[in-house]
């Protein structure tokens, strides 16, 4: 408290902050980052557990005998349906197998409107299939989701579900005959994946989407309090893969995770998240190759956490504060796992849920995995990423005390100026009214007193018009107007895509092509506009001073929501910007510019592309293929954002590209105009 209170020694600590900054920037954004890295050190980080204790995970006997040859007998006919590669048949099969089993079968309808209605009015039509096990012991009031989007045939993407659609029909005909069930379970088979997931769930709680019409459920249960979405193949399966990343960065309850990898352990099943698993469950992790499997683990997830984007169906379940998980089976024909295995894990899981007897509030819903049974929590990575954070604010509070210190320069020169030019008015009244001198005589030069107040007039009028807030708000006013437009473009510029005949996605690339570029050229615009081509007049360290702060806002605020998105904008954004100034040598004003660029979220988002291709046969292949990934990667964030109200889109566009624009003001400033900081 003595440094708050005490002038002298709090003037000492501005005194050291302004003096150092670059140096206590630098390391503390180095310190965090590699702080943060080496979370995926088993040392630093803890083991997974079950919070939850009525979960009670692998405490009862499997009692399956039935569900196991049925099941095989279901992905015969499974099997068969399939190859007839329809959907609607597909569909049928499963409304009548439920129906045959004696349960409550649905089908809903729902439509999806194109979100650019001036390029196209189509709609396409989905159907839903849902059945409901109804619990003896209870009125309805709670239930549980086993969800499995229908897919006829694999893809380039997505694999086939028809184990998944086996597993269900076996594992409903065991359920509906077991008296223990406490919650109602729901088998749903969603249309289109993620969008039938949506169109079910807002039928369900009766929200409105202006872009999925949907049609009213016809049977309904109660609470939902989980959801287990199934991808699992009709082939054997070598692994289990874990997907837990929801819209928006979010993630489900940990004791649910848990849970799963518990029941996979039990049966001796290897477990994966995101394809990347333990190869020793019990070993120290203390080795550097045991290291750098944890790392790319976390790094995986946190890849699939920082798109914003659900990772499968049940990312659309915790929207509506349901925990989910994903549980995909990755195919091989000789696997180790055949569909009897699943069984018995998907038995024990639901067994598990139905002793619940509140929602999942225990365990962690801020964490990262390096392994399936380790984790870091919001407690361990947070300090990490503020100090990565702190470097930018450490600047900008810097740069602000400077700022301010030459605002009052100036108005102490104008103040000077001022009074001197009232004691020159005063003696020349003086002189006038006494008559004691001589006339003064005319000549064609001027007195150079006069000139050099002149001059000094003249500097002080413009150092006070290149200084204070009114010098940077065309800057900021321009930013957050680029902002806008990048944010509304899209739609803007699709109602005279027709005239032109471009497909959508191409419109979308090519409207942020046209605004980056006009972005990049404003300073250059404005320069023209003041009249002199050769400066950039503008409070350079005012304006860097308040967009490091709100870098740093923002920042921290999508770390709230989304970790891993804004740790991947720090690490790449905050040494750049914490370090780019005003230059007096050309080659320094265009490596700042470049490196500006370099960070600017059109390339990160090229970036993200070409990894997302990696590897290629050749360099022009990768280059080409990371910008189809670019262009497929913002025309999915722009569709999200209107069929699940995604942010991602909204906070690239909105949020970072505008703090953006503001940095990249400074390099055009003249070099000339103030020592660096």
């Amino acid at each position: 408290m003595g440094l708050l209170t005490n002038e002298q020694s709090r003037n000492r600590v501005i005194t050291l902050l302004v003096k150092n900054n670059n140096k206590l920037s630098v390391l503390v954004y180095v310190a965090g980052l590699a702080w943060f890295l080496a979370l995926a050190y088993q040392p630093l980080n803890a083991g997974t557990y079950v919070s939850e204790n009525a979960l009670l995970p692998g405490l009862v006997e499997s009692q399956l005998p039935s569900v196991l040859l049925s099941a095989l007998r279901y992905k015969e006919e499974v099997e068969l349906e399939a190859k007839k590669d329809s959907k609607a048949t597909l569909q049928n099969f499963v409304f009548e197998k439920f129906q045959n089993l004696g349960l409550e079968t649905f089908q809903q309808n729902f439509s999806v409107l194109y979100p650019f209605r001036s390029v196209s009015t189509k709609v396409v039509s989905g159907v839903n299939v849902y059945s409901i096990v109804r619990a003896r012991r209870t009125a309805s009031t709670e239930a549980l989701v086993f969800s499995v989007p229908l897919r006829a045939a694999a893809n380039n993407v997505k694999p086939a579900t028809g184990g998944g659609i086996a597993l269900a029909l076996a594992l409903a005909q065991e359920f509906k005959q077991k008296p223990y069930w406490s919650k109602d379970i729901i088998f749903l088979f969603s249309d289109f994946d993620e969008v039938g997931s949506m169109a079910w769930l807002d039928a369900y709680y009766e929200t409105e989407s202006q872009y999925i019409v949907t049609n009213g459920l016809e049977g309904r249960s109660g609470q939902i309090q989980a959801a287990i979405n199934f991808e699992l193949p009709l082939e054997n399966v070598q692994y289990y893969n874990i997907k837990l990343e929801g819209l928006n960065g979010q993630l489900p309850n940990l004791d649910l995770v848990n849970l799963v990898v518990r029941l996979c352990r039990r049966e001796r099943a290897r477990v994966a998240i995101h394809h990347s698993f333990d190869k020793k469950y019990d070993s120290s992790g203390e080795s550097f190759e045991e290291y750098k499997s944890a790392l790319k683990t976390m790094l995986n997830m946190m890849w699939y956490q920082a798109s914003g984007a659900p990772s499968g169906n049940h990312g659309l379940f915790q929207k509506f504060n349901i925990e989910s998980v994903t549980i995909h089976g990755v195919a091989k024909k000789r696997g180790s796992y055949d569909i009897t295995t699943t069984a018995r894990i998907t038995e024990g899981v639901f067994r598990s849920l139905n002793n619940l007897l509140e929602r999942f509030h225990q365990s962690f819903f801020f964490y990262l995995l390096p392994s399936a049974y380790r984790y870091v929590s919001i407690g361990m990575y947070m300090p990490p990423f503020g100090l990565m954070a702190l470097a930018g604010l450490i600047k900008g509070v810097a740069l602000w005390i400077s700022a301010d210190d030459k605002t009052e320069e100036v108005k102490d020169s104008e103040k000077k100026l001022t009074d001197k030019s009232k004691e020159e008015s005063t003696e020349e009244e003086d002189k006038k009214e006494g008559n004691t001198q001589e006339p003064v005589k005319s000549t064609s030069s001027e007195d150079p007193g006069n000139v050099n107040s002149s001059l000094e007039e003249d500097d002080l009028k413009e150092s006070s018009a290149n200084t204070g807030i009114l010098s940077i708000m065309p800057v900021i006013l321009i930013s957050l107007l680029m902002g806008w437009m990048a944010h509304r473009g899209p739609e803007l510029l699709t109602r005279i895509m027709p005239r032109f005949r471009i497909q959508t996605e191409d419109m979308i690339i090519y409207s942020m092509f046209a605004i980056f570029t006009a972005a990049l050229a404003y300073p250059k615009l404005m320069t023209r506009k003041s009249g002199n081509p050769n400066t950039f007049a503008i409070d350079w360290r005012l304006l860097k001073s308040v967009a490091l702060i709100g870098q740093t806002l923002a920042l921290t605020s999508i770390s709230l929501l989304n970790i891993s998105q804004a740790f991947f904008l720090t690490a790449f954004m905050v040494p750049v910007t914490t370090l780019v100034q005003p230059s007096q040598t050309r080659f320094g004003r265009s490596f700042q510019m470049l490196a500006l660029v370099f960070v600017s979220p059109l390339s990160l988002m090229y970036l993200v592309g070409l990894i997302s291709a990696w590897p290629q046969p050749s360099t022009i292949d990768l280059l080409l293929q990371g910008y189809t990934n670019c262009k497929e990667l913002i025309f999915l964030g722009v569709i999200d954002s209107y069929l699940f109200n995604a942010w991602t889109a909204t906070i690239v566009t909105a949020v970072v590209f505008p703090i953006w624009l503001l940095f990249w003001a400074i390099p055009w400033v003249d070099g000339g105009s103030g020592s660096s900081v």
